[in-house]
């Protein structure tokens, strides 16, 4: 089992990174048009079934499309997506991308090998693990460290679109700022006034770290009636609308809530294939568009001079 810690061993205040590491970005993501971040400042708001479900709509409509499962201690895309772990891990020239489902690429740490004889280290080099004793006690990388490899060395190859699930919490995307060249963040929110209040720290950070805010998603904002036609709401609603006028960002959806979607995600099948004229579904699918508008390819722009 592998354990990646937070803090203390991975980077300066600064979030500064060497000329060296820089360059090695710029060479792996040269293919790579658009980097989108999704991100919420609290769990449990859908962050990873958005990110899924987005990246079919896009590659259903020809966008070759690659997610980052940037929550690395629990990492859940590979099962979403029905993809089982490969037997064989191929590292050599760097890290081979899971193949997953309409022809979508994808790095997570579930697709990396345990153990302490892993073909490709994630340890900082003045980094130790935490003792192992005939495997009875984790091994502890570093988190920064282990996305900057990701990012590196994986070979993405020529694509549209990477989509990075950040694991919840604002310091997920102040991190994955100072390590990836974001094209745009997305942040991801529930229908309550401290979801909302949440959200404020999320886009004060995305503005602190000047990361251009795509939007904002209120996910689950009702349930979607068959009989009634109509969305019932769930929980009492927060004034996101204010907050994102004030924040100047744009609300792009309101979500109801489906249970065939959390069915889906069990099963691993695509919930925007296996219900495409569902509301949801063609929601989720005017949302992917208005990504797909807004992924202005900005990568060799905002990449620093070596």
């Amino acid at each position: 089992m592998r354990i990646f810690r937070e803090i203390g061993i991975d980077a300066d205040a600064t979030g500064a990174q060497p000329a060296e590491e820089i360059s090695l970005l710029r060479t792996n993501l040269a293919g790579v048009k658009s980097v989108i971040a999704i991100a919420s400042s609290k769990g449990g708001v859908g962050k990873s079934t958005l990110t899924v479900n987005l990246a079919a709509v896009l590659a259903l409509a020809g966008r070759k499309v690659a997610i980052l499962d940037a929550d690395l201690n629990s990492p859940s895309i590979v099962a979403m997506l029905g993809m089982k772990v490969p037997r064989r891990f191929h590292s050599q020239g760097g890290i081979e991308p899971g193949a997953g489902p309409l022809g979508l690429r994808v790095a997570a740490s579930n697709l990396l090998p345990d153990g302490e004889a892993a073909p490709v280290s994630f340890l900082d080099d003045e980094a130790a693990p935490a003792e192992s004793t005939n495997g009875h006690r984790p091994v502890e990388l570093g988190y920064a460290a282990t996305l900057r490899r990701l990012l590196t060395q994986t070979r993405f190859g020529t694509i549209d679109l990477l989509l990075i699930d950040l694991g919840p919490g604002i310091e997920q995307l102040f991190r994955i700022a100072q390590v990836a060249p974001l094209s745009g963040v997305l942040i991801v929110t529930q229908p309550s006034q401290i979801s909302v209040n949440a959200s404020r720290a999320a886009l004060e950070m995305s503005s602190l770290c000047s990361t251009p805010v795509i939007g904002v998603v209120e996910n689950m904002v009702g349930f979607n009636c068959d009989g009634c036609h109509a969305v019932r709401p769930l929980m009492p609603h927060g004034d996101l609308t204010a907050l994102a006028n004030a924040m100047g960002v744009p609300v792009l959806a309101r979500l109801p809530f489906d249970p065939r979607l959390a069915e889906c995600c069990d099963r691993g099948v695509i919930f925007v294939r296996e219900y495409a004229d569902s509301p949801l579904a063609r929601q989720l699918t005017a949302l992917a568009q208005s990504i797909d508008l807004a992924a202005i390819p900005r990568i060799q722009a905002e990449m620093p001079a070596v």
